[in-house]
């Protein structure tokens, strides 16, 4: 007779409880070594798509935040699996089983929860994180509210060669023509003339004369504020009692839009819908308008984890904010709308020097991107990336002079960037997120009806998250899925593309070189070419997120994220 135990023949054993003399052998039989040979391998494909990013990105066009979800919710299910395993399938003891279990839940959560207690995440523009920080690293303390500001008096009326007076410059595309050369062989020692810390938000610099204003968020109070570009002293401050994050604080606290400043005016959009005119002088109040009166939009309030109360718009899909900066023309300002579903308008026109309603235009829910002005198939309009379409406005009545479909949720996978406008028939579109890329559409005049269509669409590229691509001699050049890249505008292919460390962070083009800001603060100088690659220099600039766009004016480069500001000296050749 065999001398093992054959459990089949004892009709009143338990089969799940093993004798003592035989538990190691059972517990070793039992032991799943195919889930742990599949548990393995799923680990290490996690670590090899987050190491050979650019090589997946190649390969199924999907950035680092889509990497990360699936790492995420490959984590979980691995959890879940071995704790069924444990529960149902192991043989185990109970007491056995259950313990096993919480060991697994609880592990992975008790070793983030140490190593958090040490390091603090900084958060990049996706769900990334750009690095780890010790705990007690000190950050910029943000300004206090103020309580009572004496303004300066500043000229923003008078025009200079250096102004960069709205979002993305003089021509909000990204491109500036300066009478000077960054020189490339001392651009990595720029002087710092000041740095400091400055309130919340996403907004970027406008520049005119000397003097900067940007937006913030200082508390409980939506600020516009202005700066002097040499020295960094505030000289104005306007205030409003309004605080802005999403119900998941994905986009974080504060406003998105930049200022425009316009023949000594200055016009901006808040983040939850105060639309304002301000005497460029001292930050005085001209008129101001509530678009949430005028759309028919109702604000939702919390309290966040500093005791404060925020808003965001209840009965829209806008779910991150108004980022969408003023466009004077003639005059008119012109902002995005938006609305309710039913009563959605794209386009607003208040007249610039009374701030009364002037049009409205278009039907389609607005996204994040701003308005640009510019003569396309022989028609001045007003472009937009709305939600999901990019259209065209007569700039006098509103009326949409044509649209076309891309994809895109303004609660979901966002448009963001701007049109960018490539030749007088020819404009770009580009977007980040799974369902993004780039489209070249072109647009025919017959007989007074512009018809778009699509030249080229390719997915692969041009996915520009919170950034838009700069044009070049018949090039792109852009943050695509976090990696600079180069794309060729005839046909839409990619020519090259870097990894770098540069994130979702924002590029400016200086004559033929690129201003590269990463998203962990770093600026880069990279020569503007198709023939590949070449950086010229790079420093350290701010801490914090660097979402914010650039402002250069003259070769005094202005930078911020949502903690820290500073003005660098770049160091030029000729005159």
């Amino acid at each position: 007779m065999n001398d093992q135990t054959d459990l089949s023949r004892q009709p009143n054993a338990d089969p799940y409880e093993q004798p003592e003399t035989a538990a190691s052998g059972v517990l070793r039989a039992r032991f799943p070594k195919k889930m742990l040979f599949f548990t393995g391998l799923i680990l290490l494909l996690m670590v090899l798509a987050m190491t050979l990013i650019s090589e997946v990105e190649d390969l199924l066009g999907v950035g680092l935040d889509i990497v990360i979800v699936c790492s995420i919710f490959g984590s979980a299910m691995l959890i879940v699996l071995w704790v069924g395993w444990f529960l149902v399938l192991s043989r185990w003891k109970w007491w056995q089983r259950i313990l096993a279990g919480v060991l697994v839940v609880s592990l992975p959560f008790a070793v983030v929860s140490v190593f958090l207690s040490v390091f603090r995440p900084i958060h990049g523009g996706d769900i990334s994180i750009i690095r780890f920080e010790p705990i007690w690293a000190s950050q910029p303390e943000a300004p206090p509210v103020p309580v009572d500001v004496k303004p300066v008096k500043v000229d923003l009326n008078t025009e200079t060669p250096h102004d960069f007076p709205m979002f993305l410059g003089k021509n909000r595309n990204g491109k500036i023509r300066a009478d000077f050369q960054i020189d490339s062989d001392r651009f990595s020692s720029a002087t710092l003339l000041w740095k400091q810390s400055i309130g919340s938000g996403w907004s970027g610099f406008a520049s005119r004369n000397g003097y900067a204003v940007t937006m913030e968020q200082r508390g409980d109070q939506e600020c516009i504020t202005c700066y002097s570009v040499e020295t960094g002293q505030l000289q104005w401050l306007y205030q409003h009692t309004a605080r802005h994050h999403d119900s998941m604080n994905l986009g974080r606290v504060g406003p998105r839009t930049t200022p425009t400043i316009f023949d000594g005016m200055v016009y901006a959009v808040g983040a939850v819908g105060n639309c304002v005119c301000l005497n460029g002088a001292d930050g005085a109040v001209v008129w101001q308008v509530d678009l949430n009166e005028v759309l028919g939009i109702e604000l939702a309030s919390q309290t966040d984890s500093d005791g404060l109360e925020f808003q965001y718009e209840k009965n829209t899909v806008l779910s991150w904010g108004r980022s969408g900066s003023a466009l004077i023309v003639g005059d008119l300002v012109v902002v995005p709308g938006g609305g309710p579903s039913g009563n959605v308008s794209t386009l607003l026109a208040f007249d610039r020097l009374t701030g009364e309603l002037r049009w409205r235009g278009g039907r389609e829910m607005i996204a994040y991107g701003s308005p640009v002005l510019a003569t396309v198939a022989g028609r001045p309009q007003i472009l937009l990336l709305a939600e999901s379409q990019v259209m065209g406005f007569d700039p006098d009545t509103g009326e949409p002079l044509w649209k076309f479909s891309r994809p895109g949720e303004s609660n979901g996978g966002a448009n963001t960037s701007q049109v960018s406008v490539v030749s007088e028939s020819q404009v770009l579109t580009s977007k980040g997120y799974p369902d993004g890329g780039g489209e070249l559409i072109s647009l025919k005049n017959e007989d007074g009806s512009i018809i778009p269509t699509s030249v080229w669409n390719n997915p692969r590229v041009l996915k520009t998250k919170l950034t838009s691509p700069v044009l070049l001699n018949g090039h792109s050049y852009s943050l695509s899925n976090g990696f600079l890249e180069c794309a060729r505008l005839a046909d839409g292919q990619r020519i090259w593309k870097r990894r770098g460390r540069f994130g979702h962070g924002q590029v400016l083009l200086v004559n033929d070189h690129l201003l590269v800001h990463s998203e962990s603060g770093t600026l880069y100088l990279v020569r503007a070419t198709p023939g590949g690659y070449e950086e010229l220099g790079s420093f350290p600039t701010i801490s914090g997120v660097c979402w914010n766009t650039l402002c250069l004016y003259g070769n005094r480069i202005l930078i911020r994220s949502e903690i820290e500001a500073a003005c660098f000296e770049l160091p030029v050749s000729g005159g």
